[in-house]
């Protein structure tokens, strides 16, 4: 399978170049919705309402994961699309490369605060005494992995820069079908051995 999508963005007409990006990322996005919301379908019907109302207390990880993603995937992208377009090759990888690591330093950084002080950030976001237990359970599964979605939201930059915006989309799609079906196998058949 051919990966690019034979994109020349120095050539192209812009309306063109507009088609072909368009529906794949806007596509890609509806899959990242996707993903979000087939976790609280089957949370709230596999494991009931404090588990639910436990993974929406630490959501706002997710969007702090995601937003930095975003922000570093889509800054990063520009200013490396600006340099592709001077033919300067290597400053456009050494700008995706810092906001990569950038981002992974951060997050990772936040991500051992939260391990190493949970309670304090699950009650900063407001969560009860009575779902401590279960808001620590879902954070202690999630947050190790708070810098891999955020390379999952900046890659798709990355990835649509490069000329393969079907490609990013396809990895949208991969990653909602997977968690659908983990979500499945993990909440409804293997339930009772964890």
């Amino acid at each position: 399978m051919e990966l690019k999508d034979n994109i020349d963005f120095g050539k192209e007409p812009i309306g063109r170049l507009f088609r072909k990006m368009f529906v794949p990322t806007l596509l890609g996005m509806l899959f990242m919705v996707i993903f979000t919301f087939t976790d609280g379908i089957f949370v709230g019907h596999g494991l009931g309402s404090d588990a639910l109302a436990a993974i929406n207390l630490v959501a706002p990880l997710m969007l702090v994961s995601t937003g930095i993603g975003l922000m570093f995937g889509l800054g990063a992208s520009v200013t490396a699309s600006i340099h592709l377009a001077r033919k300067n090759i290597k400053t456009a990888r050494i700008n995706v490369s810092q906001a990569t690591i950038t981002s992974v330093a951060i997050l990772t950084i936040i991500s051992i605060i939260i391990l190493i002080f949970p309670e304090p950030t699950l009650r900063l976001l407001g969560c009860p005494d009575s779902l401590m237990d279960e808001c620590k359970e879902y954070a202690y599964g999630f947050v190790p992995f708070l810098a891999i979605n955020s390379l999952l939201c900046s890659g798709e930059f990355f990835i649509r820069l490069s000329g393969a915006p079907k490609y990013a989309m396809i990895c949208s799609l991969v990653a909602s079908v997977i968690n659908i079906i983990l979500d499945y196998l993990f909440i409804f058949v293997f339930k009772n051995l964890f």
